[in-house]
């Protein structure tokens, strides 16, 4: 991030701060796999922190925008990529009203509805499993079900992701 850093804030752990000219530069190299501003400091996800924690073993779980997917395609990192499609209509007013959002307009609805069509078709072909959120707890469960095989089921990947990661030290 650009933005300064806070009492009790350690560079490297709570954030990595950084010079808006090295933020940019960065962006430029492509080493995010997303950024952004917001009140006027930037913010991004860089592919080398994911790389820290996926070296210690642990998985990463991202809320991406679907345009940054092709950017972590692109990176070794190997993702797994699941899509939370919105339910029907109906299905989808009852999630509202079981959480309390009573007043939420049926336009409002029918724009997600929308968004998450048009998200898979403009980008279906980078998931690799799509969960249709009917039921919060199932869908959650779900997710939970996905992560648990991928940590302990070989799964295939593209060759070119293993040449990519073999290749990383031989610069």
């Amino acid at each position: 991030t650009t933005r300064p850093k806070k009492t009790g804030e350690i560079d490297g752990v709570h954030f990595h701060f950084v010079t808006r000219q090295k933020f940019q530069e960065d962006a430029r190299a492509g080493k995010f796999i997303e950024y952004g501003e917001y009140q006027k400091h930037l913010y991004g996800t860089s592919i080398a922190a994911v790389q820290a924690v996926v070296n210690r073993a642990k998985i990463c779980l991202f809320t991406l925008k679907a345009e940054n997917l092709k950017a972590l395609r692109r990176t070794s990192l190997m993702p797994y990529v699941v899509f939370i499609a919105p339910p029907s209509l109906q299905q989808l007013r009852r999630q509202k009203e079981l959480l309390g959002q009573h007043g939420v307009k049926d336009d409002h609805l029918k724009l997600i509805l929308n968004e998450g069509k048009i998200t898979e078709q403009e980008y279906g072909h980078l998931f690799d499993r799509i969960i249709v959120n009917v039921d919060l707890d199932r869908s959650l469960n779900e997710l939970k079900e996905i992560v648990r095989k991928l940590e302990t089921e070989p799964h295939w990947v593209p060759s070119f992701w293993l040449n990519a990661n073999n290749n990383n030290g031989a610069h």
